[in-house]
């Protein structure tokens, strides 16, 4: 798309990409080949390319064709998803949610909206939705929210994802239709011509099965959104790697009240895993804390 955009301009010039341009064809046909009939005359990446395809063969056809081509040093958290997915052979996984100060995601009744304002979810939907290959929740958010789990921004609709258990879902549930999958355990009854992946037994989805299978399906970044069993589960498995938190500026009270992650937790705060390189957002009175684990 830039160089396309670029047209003549790009003869001549020097490009600078994230990724080393890659030399095979995947969904689109090889970056090298693009950059050498542009006439590019330096090519300077930040990442090697540990995809197995491709590794290290862009950099070679560019020097074959006359373009210089070096590497430089840059942050590398643009392609952490990337070569997750590539080394861990699982998506990588951002676990978000929104809570009150006092760490409720729900009223007592089970009232979730709304915790934060439009301007923060709305910001979610563009920044987070819109650059998920999916989204998951558990029945119990579709029993008790009935979402859509659509994008509601710019971008493409990511694929829906329904961690099932015993409990059938509710017919007429938004969430049902084209472009949803049904994560189950063994002996669960799905609605008639609904997707489903069995990855589980005894009424239990185990998170790793599934993460393995959504993997083996091509999803390579996964949004967690809840609820508290679901995010408990993924937590409690080890397999988050990034995590969004958004603050509302309210107070719930009670001990009724939803906490956002449940599972079995830890049992010292020392065990606790840190949360690195935390970035913050601020929508009026609302917080975002953004940051990696692992």
């Amino acid at each position: 798309m830039a160089l396309r955009r670029a047209g003549r301009r790009a003869r001549g010039a020097t490009a600078y990409v994230t990724l080393e341009p890659c030399a095979h064809h995947g969904k689109t046909p090889p970056c090298a080949d693009a950059l050498i009939r542009a006439g590019v005359v330096e090519v300077v990446y930040a990442q090697g390319d540990s995809n197995p395809l491709t590794s290290g063969k862009g950099p070679l056809r560019l020097k074959a064709a006359g373009v210089r081509v070096r590497r430089a040093r840059a942050p590398s958290d643009l392609l952490e998803p990337y070569r997750r997915h590539l080394g861990r052979r699982r998506p990588w996984v951002i676990a978000k949610w929104a809570m009150t100060l006092d760490g409720k995601i729900a009223a007592r009744g089970g009232d979730s909206r709304w915790v934060t304002s439009d301007a923060a979810r709305r910001w979610a939907h563009e920044n987070l939705r819109a650059h998920a290959d999916a989204i998951l929740v558990g029945a119990g958010t579709v029993r008790a929210d009935d979402p859509a789990l659509t994008n509601r921004g710019k971008g493409r609709q990511p694929l829906r994802i329904v961690v099932c258990g015993r409990e059938p879902l509710p017919r007429g549930a938004r969430v049902l239709g084209p472009r949803t999958l049904l994560a189950v355990p063994k002996g669960f009854r799905a609605p008639r011509g609904t997707d489903t992946l069995v990855c589980g037994a005894r009424g239990r989805v185990d998170v790793r099965r599934l993460l393995a299978a959504l993997r083996a399906r091509g999803i390579g970044r996964l949004l967690v959104e809840g609820g508290a069993a679901i995010l408990g589960a993924f937590f409690d498995a080890g397999v988050v790697d990034q995590v969004a938190v958004f603050l509302g500026p309210k107070i719930v009270g009670g001990a009724l009240g939803l906490a956002p992650v449940g599972g079995e937790g830890k049992a010292r705060m020392a065990s606790a895993p840190p949360i690195r390189d935390a970035i913050f957002h601020r929508f009026g009175g609302d917080l975002l804390v953004e940051g990696y684990l692992g």
